[in-house]
């Protein structure tokens, strides 16, 4: 019964989150669709606050690639801070530049077009048992809930393929469930932002 029950208040959760993020599209004045051919979006909400930050990286074409980050407060509903970054093909100074589309085919290497929901891959974060109740051995599960931490709603197109899918907490799940792919995956994606803008390190 926690299971289920569990599962529909996640269900719920994630459904008042993507109703979120149109109103934080129109704050932040950008489409709920991608526009652009190669575009990732990658909203990051951090359950025990008021803050969310939102990764948007695209190209607009002939390999000239902007990366947006904004700041947003869910209490104000307004914009806080916005980082720009911009990828120049020549070396400024002693500064040598990021090579952008190299950046994009390691998120693509995640396997971030094809990503499930973590939702849709619960079954795997659980360990099955077997246990005695009233006097019969039935199959029970042990399960970790990590209620509190970070969630992400991710949305991509490279071309014709388009995917959206969202995860929480995936570094504190891979701890417990270290072989479960889509666990990998979701952390992998992370890592490229992590390394590459430095965001999302602490």
């Amino acid at each position: 019964m926690k299971l289920f029950l569990f599962s529909i208040i996640l269900i719920f959760s994630l459904n008042i989150e993507a109703q979120e993020i149109s109103e934080i599209n129109k704050v932040l004045e950008i489409p709920d669709t991608l526009e652009f051919e190669k575009e990732i979006r990658i909203y990051k909400d951090y359950s025990i606050t008021n803050r969310m930050e939102i990764f948007r990286m695209y190209d607009e074409g002939k390999d000239n690639w902007i990366v947006y980050i904004f700041s947003f407060s869910k209490a104000n509903k307004t914009v806080t801070k916005i980082d720009q970054i911009k990828f120049p093909k020549e070396n400024i100074g002693e500064l040598k530049p990021k090579d952008a589309n190299l950046i994009w085919l390691n998120l693509l290497i995640t396997n971030a077009e094809f990503l499930p929901n973590m939702e849709s891959v619960q079954y795997k974060l659980s360990t099955p048992f077997i246990d005695s109740e009233k006097e019969e051995q039935v199959i029970n599960q042990k399960k970790v809930l990590v209620t509190d931490g970070a969630g992400y709603q991710v949305y991509i197109k490279n071309g014709k393929i388009r995917n959206n899918f969202s995860f929480f907490n995936p570094e504190t799940y891979l701890k417990y469930y270290p072989t479960v792919d889509e666990l990998i995956a979701y952390n992998e994606l992370l890592s490229v932002i992590k390394k590459e803008f430095n965001l999302w390190n602490n």
